[in-house]
């Protein structure tokens, strides 16, 4: 496989899609600012943002993307270990939506103490309906991850657009009004990305009749399945508590400041997903496919290559921070004020970006080598770090203190999986 091809491929329409979410984002900032409703809003929206989150750290990916390249082009173990992979991801996603539903007042107040009661009552109906997007989150992770496997990279990277584009039209019908009907085109953008993966799969696989898809389910895959995705899933269910530790700290700042931190993350996330995550999505299979030796030096040039591209990014997000925000969001409700607060906090977030991307790469190592317990461990240090540092930090430097807090927690993160691979490297020597 031609891996700057297939980099190249996905980053593109990657940028594509993240160009909509800009596009969404600047909408919704025009038409509501860093008012009431605006931090409702984006509240909830943790939900998806954790999702994305789940899934670019490998929750379904860490332990498919291998398994779907240790059956090749065996036809018949690809339908299996695919149902295997959608079955499992269904009844668990769906526990989870369950779960998020019925403690929705536990967790609304966890993440916003300081709404008043209306306000409250609305968030608790929305968290509700945008928990159906669990479901088919995690049935399109599955799918992309089959799709990757097989070193299809570009296509499956449209769904995340579709998601956008139904936002940004409902963003549009909804024109500053109740925030409830842009949740609900949140949940059908959901829907559309999944049937979109489902129409891929029929036109790349159509021995994966529809009728027999579901008839391959094998209890030995899928233990082997979850024996792999467990400490993967251990370490990353940590990370709910650090967003929603971030909102917390931001709730007791001055108003906007929750949707200031959520604007930002948006835009943090075009580098991170054109560059970061794009990367790490297509090296796992290849990394899979190595092994001793060979899959090491694959993995430090990578890790050279990507320090290279990333040192004149974070500087250039340094540098231009001001303008940048000036430009995607500055119209509307968002004022001066408000520019100026999310710049700073851009800015102090981009000092994350290179130890991020650092960590994802590593991570992607251990995972194609089957090893999970040390992306474990170093998850939960990153974890300790920034619980640590989050509240001392905001208390002498802002909001811009959550930005310096997320780069020293992934500095931390990185020390440890450079101390495990290269202790692994003399083990090979």
């Amino acid at each position: 496989m031609d891996i700057l091809k297939a980099f190249f491929s996905l980053s593109s329409l990657t940028l594509l899609s993240r160009v909509s979410g800009f596009v969404k984002v600047a909408l919704f900032a025009a038409y509501y600012g860093r008012s009431p409703e605006a931090d409702m809003f984006l509240a909830v929206m943790i939900l998806p943002d954790l999702l994305y989150r789940f899934l670019s750290e490998g929750l379904v990916s860490s332990a498919a993307v291998p398994l779907f390249v240790d059956v090749g082009g065996d036809e018949a173990r690809q339908k299996q270990a695919l149902t295997t992979v959608l079955t499992l991801g269904f009844w668990i996603s769906l526990a989870a939506t369950a779960l998020l539903a019925y403690f929705a007042d536990d967790f609304c107040r966890m993440l916003a103490p300081g709404f008043d009661s209306a306000l409250f009552e609305r968030m608790k109906w929305l968290w509700r309906l945008v928990s159906i997007y669990i479901v088919t989150g995690i049935l399109a992770g599955a799918l992309t991850s089959f799709f990757n496997a097989q070193n299809l990279f570009a296509l499956p990277a449209l769904g995340p657009l579709l998601v956008n584009l139904a936002i940004i039209a409902g963003t549009l019908i909804v024109a500053g009004g109740a925030v409830e009907k842009i949740v609900l085109a949140v949940v059908i953008g959901s829907l559309l990305q999944l049937l979109w993966l489902i129409y891929l799969l029929w036109h790349y696989r159509c021995k994966f009749a529809c009728g027999d898809l579901f008839s391959g389910y094998d209890s030995t895959v899928a233990k082997s399945f979850l024996r792999s995705v467990f400490p993967v899933a251990a370490w990353i269910s940590v990370l709910p508590f650090i967003p929603v530790y971030e909102r917390y700290l931001m709730s007791m700042q001055p108003v906007g400041s929750v949707a200031a931190l959520n604007y930002i993350e948006k835009l943090f996330n075009l580098p991170l997903g054109i560059l970061s995550i794009s990367l790490a999505r297509v090296i796992l299979p290849e990394l899979s496919r190595l092994s001793g030796k060979m899959r090491q030096s694959f993995l430090f040039k990578t890790l050279g290559y990507a320090t290279l591209v990333l040192v004149p990014v974070v500087a250039l997000i340094v540098i231009f921070a001001d303008p940048v925000v000036e430009i995607v969001f500055r119209r509307g409700q968002f004022s001066i004020e408000d520019a100026r607060v999310a710049a700073g906090l851009f800015r102090s977030y981009a000092y994350a970006l290179l130890p991020t991307t650092l960590c994802m790469v590593l991570n992607r190592g251990f995972f194609a080598a089957r090893k999970y317990l040390v992306p474990f461990f170093a998850g939960l240090s990153a974890a300790a770090v920034q619980f640590w540092l989050g509240r001392p930090l905001v208390a002498e430097y802002g909001v811009n203190g959550i930005g310096y807090a997320a780069a020293a927690a992934f500095s931390v993160q990185l020390l440890v999986l450079l101390v495990a691979e290269w202790r692994s490297v003399h083990k090979l020597a």
